[in-house]
């Protein structure tokens, strides 16, 4: 069936992650050294498993930064720059603590396709959504770089509760695009997330591997947005 609307993450799929050069910089100033690429891929494997324990949970604002405060622990877990639970401790604090004064000092950037592949699928009569796993102030950022011309909804999780893979959060956008799921695709960047969750809710997922990171997961997939048009 053709396609008449396309569903897309933000970070990592249109947005490049701000959160790997924070975390990165923040460690850096507490005296640890992590290359950029093992801090994404360590993302790509920690988040896989938060999901299973918040993906299919209804949070509030406050709950919602209470789960990114763990996934932030999970990853300083899994990158092993501490050896002990009080530094542990005192490394997760300041990852918290700085995260915002350092968000601040890194300007948010698309990936180059990005905006072209927008701007073609809107002029071509596209309905676009934005489903998004982020803080509620992840609208801010969308605001900002221009993304609510192309776009008909704009979902994010910490707006609406629901996190992907929880079906919901596709049926809102689903329904402020007026569109059926049998007739949309989403383009994301984490397997479980926006794979299993778009096909949760009827929708044909599309799983955006630009590092070749998800050599384990059997779906349709793209290494560049502007590969997306032959699955319309």
């Amino acid at each position: 069936m053709k396609k008449s609307a396309v569903f897309f993450d933000l970070g990592g799929t249109l947005l490049v992650m701000r959160r790997d050069r924070i975390l990165q910089r923040i460690l850096e100033n507490e005296g640890y050294s992590v290359p950029l690429r093992e801090i994404r891929r360590a993302y790509y494997i920690v988040e896989r498993n938060w999901l299973k324990d918040y993906g299919t949970k209804v949070l509030t604002p406050e709950e919602t930064d209470e789960a990114y405060s763990d996934l932030n622990g999970r990853m300083l877990k899994k990158l092993g720059v501490v050896r002990s639970l009080p530094e542990a401790s005192r490394l997760a604090r300041a990852v918290r603590s700085r995260w915002k004064e350092v968000e601040e000092t890194i300007r948010p950037s698309l990936y180059p396709e990005a905006e072209p592949v927008l701007r073609r699928l809107f002029n071509e009569g596209y309905s676009l959504a934005i489903v998004s796993n982020a803080p509620a102030d992840t609208i801010d950022v969308v605001e900002r770089l221009g993304l609510k011309r192309y776009t008909s909804a704009v979902v994010i999780s910490g707006i609406v509760g629901y996190t992907k893979p929880n079906p919901e959060i596709f049926r809102i956008a689903l329904r402020d695009v007026s569109c059926k799921p049998e007739e949309t695709v989403h383009v994301g960047d984490i397997y479980e997330a926006d794979v299993e969750g778009a096909r949760n809710a009827g929708i044909t997922g599309i799983l955006i591997d630009r590092e070749g990171f998800s050599s384990d997961v059997n779906c349709t997939k793209i290494a560049s947005l502007d590969q997306v048009y032959k699955y319309l």
